[in-house]
């Protein structure tokens, strides 16, 4: 083996190793993972909403007729 092909393969499982164990770690301490995890971060949430307001004023009516 050449020495790309190892440095290539180490890379790989430290990469797959690190988010198994972030998922083991976020299942060990009962934080949300998978769609609940959006809302378990007040910033995300509170970027969500921001987002949403957003969109909806720029959808309403500014005729001045409604």
């Amino acid at each position: 083996m050449q020495p790309i092909e190892i440095i290539v393969i180490i890379a790989s499982v430290l990469i797959v190793s690190s988010v198994l164990a972030s998922y083991i770690y976020k299942k060990i301490k009962k934080i949300p993972t998978g769609e609940c995890a959006n809302c378990y971060n007040k910033k995300k949430v509170n970027k969500m909403f921001n987002e949403i307001k957003k969109e909806l004023d720029e959808e309403r009516c500014h005729c001045g007729n409604c």
